[in-house]
Order: C-alpha cells, then sequence, then structure tokens
C-alpha cells in the first residue's frame, strides 16, 4: 500500500498535529498568563481519550478468509489545560475511517484505508500489482497501469490484470432522407 495515505501511530507523525497545534497554543498562552500575573509556576496537562470502534465489513480481501472481516478504527479525543490562576483550554477529535495495522517493518501501529470492500478505490490489493512498464509506439516506455495518454491511475479490468476490454467497433450505413415538397423531411404519406 502507498505509504502516502498512511497515518503512523506516533507523537513523531503529522497524525497528532491537531493535538500538538493545541499543547503549543496553550503552552504559549500559558507562559504569557505567568507573566502577566508575576507568577513564577503554572503547570500544563494533556489528556488523550481513545475508544476503539470495531466493524464487521464485506471481505475482498484475498489474503483474508470469510465472507466478512474485522477492523478496528481507533478514535482519539485530547484536551490541553494550563492553570496559572486562570485555565485555559482548547480540545478537539481526531476521527477517522481508517483501519488500525501493524507496520511489520517498523513494529508500529498506523491506520491506512479501508480497501478490498465492496467500493473498489485505488488502495485495493488487485490495484496494488507491480507497476509493468511496456515499450510505446515511439519506443519510450510506458507504464502500462495508467490510463492511455494520461498520467492517471487505472482500476484492474474483471480478470484482476488491469486489462482494458474493449467492444466492437462497427460502421453502419444511414440512408440519406431526402426534404419532401413542402420543405418537411422525408417523404410525404
Amino acid at each position: 500500500m502507498n505509504e502516502e495515505f498512511e497515518k503512523r501511530l506516533d507523537f513523531d507523525s503529522d497524525t497528532f498535529e491537531d493535538m500538538k497545534r493545541d499543547m503549543n497554543f496553550v503552552l504559549q498562552r500559558l507562559i504569557g498568563n505567568m507573566q502577566e500575573k508575576g507568577t513564577s509556576e503554572g503547570s500544563m496537562a494533556l489528556k488523550i481519550d481513545v475508544t476503539m470502534v470495531n466493524e464487521y465489513i464485506p471481505n475482498y480481501d484475498p489474503d483474508v478468509e470469510g465472507e466478512t472481516r474485522k477492523v478496528s478504527k481507533p478514535q482519539f479525543k485530547h484536551k490541553v489545560t494550563s492553570a496559572v490562576k486562570i485555565n485555559d483550554e482548547k480540545s478537539s477529535s481526531f476521527n477517522n475511517e481508517m483501519e488500525l495495522v501493524m507496520d511489520e517493518d517498523t513494529g508500529i501501529f498506523k491506520l491506512v484505508p479501508i480497501a478490498n470492500t465492496s467500493q473498489r478505490s485505488i488502495f485495493d490489493a488487485d490495484f496494488q500489482q507491480e507497476e509493468e512498464d511496456v515499450e510505446g509506439e515511439d519506443g519510450s516506455s510506458i507504464n502500462s497501469n495508467l490510463i492511455e495518454g494520461k498520467e492517471i491511475p487505472r482500476l484492474p479490468g474483471p480478470d484482476g490484470k488491469g486489462e482494458v476490454i474493449d467492444g466492437e467497433f462497427r460502421e453502419v450505413d444511414i440512408p440519406e432522407i431526402e426534404p419532401g415538397e413542402d420543405g418537411s423531411e422525408g417523404p410525404e404519406d
């Protein structure tokens, strides 16, 4: 799966960017309030609530057996507070439609788009095939997973190989209709 759409679950990644922005905001307000009030002590607290939502979805993943599969979607809600004699508070929640998986390379949990469902997407396993380069008419290299003439990836065809199925084309003769005497098209009845 393309790492561009994944969200690592650690504080160094951008997954918790809103929480870090809120922490920075409250920290600046805390220091400002301490200077304004002339106090030498202040405190700041971060609270994170994690709720795990489990769902069963139709299974289209070729690596998982059964008609349905279980996906876990964690939801994160944070609250940052500071105290001098005045409390400042800012909160938001991180609620997504992504699936929780373990990154086998790093051993860190991450969120990835839910794929292999009845709704086809570029994240499905059969779309994540190796890109094949074929030689074009002018000798240049063309990626066979792209729509012809464009840099847009295409979904695989029903055979799972990404081949396009073309219909039959034939020319049809249409008889020419001559205008009638009164200017209308076609012969008079």
